[in-house]
């Protein structure tokens, strides 16, 4: 799967998303991965990347590339 960085799904806003929408919308990872992560994240406290990473649903360079069109977004929309 392909980031669509050329054609950012996200755009300069003043709310950043969640990485994990982030990953829905980029394609990395299907809505399951995502609310199966975050139920995951109740009882582990972990952060949702790293628990998609070690659960097998994103690889650390695709969620690498995603945290980093994340950070670019909070940093223009200051």
């Amino acid at each position: 799967m392909a980031v669509h960085s050329s054609n950012n799904s996200f755009t300069r806003a003043s709310v950043v998303p969640p990485i994990g929408s982030m990953l829905v919308a980029e394609e990395y990872i299907i809505p399951q991965d995502l609310d199966f992560a975050l139920e995951h994240q109740k009882h582990s406290k972990g952060l949702i990347g790293e628990i998609l990473v070690r659960i097998g649903a994103v690889e650390p360079q695709e969620l690498e590339k995603v945290l980093t069109i994340q950070k670019e977004l909070a940093t223009t929309s200051k």
